[in-house]
């Protein structure tokens, strides 16, 4: 079972990113963070239910909430990057910032460990995970991507706003 959820995940991962890459155009970078964010937490917690609860009800929670929005994740990093830091130096700090992502992910599953092997289960790991994304979506919505230049939904939702507010002056 194990694997198979392994595989699904990355299978879930595909379709996920080209559905909350195209919603991110509409309703915004911060939302769909917010939204991959709350998927690894749910996923986090169904692996906590999971050490108690064996249910294979659970592992399709966890397999869908990791696949299809957290993976989903991965569609808006780039932009994120772009909007806030646009210009010459992009490449540097997105280079920068995807270095500084990786070395977590390296180091994340070496923690993991380490906190397994002092507690004798995931528990506190996986609550350190989901605490890490809801760190994670604050940080997004602190910096505000949309507010530096906003996508073409909100452009367009924004333009009704101001024609309307100009109509009735």
């Amino acid at each position: 079972v194990g694997v198979w959820a392994l595989g699904v995940v990355s299978l879930l991962g595909i379709p996920g990113q080209i559905v909350l890459g195209h919603a991110s155009d509409r309703i915004g970078r911060e939302a769909i963070w917010g939204i991959a964010c709350l998927g690894f937490a749910i996923c986090f917690a169904a692996l906590i239910a999971l050490q108690s609860h064996h249910s294979l009800w659970l592992v399709y929670l966890m397999v869908f909430t990791q696949g299809a929005l957290g993976y989903g994740l991965t569609s808006v990093m780039g932009p994120i990057v772009l909007e806030i830091f646009q210009g010459k130096h992009y490449g540097a700090i997105f280079g920068s910032i995807m270095f500084s992502a990786l070395m977590g992910g390296a180091a994340g599953p070496w923690l993991t460990g380490l906190l397994h092997d002092f507690t004798g289960d995931y528990n506190l790991a996986f609550a350190v995970c989901i605490g890490v994304s809801a760190l994670s979506a604050l940080a997004i919505w602190r910096a505000s991507p949309g507010k530096v230049r906003a996508v073409a939904g909100k452009a367009h939702h924004n333009a009704s706003e101001l024609s309307g507010i100009a109509r009735s002056s």
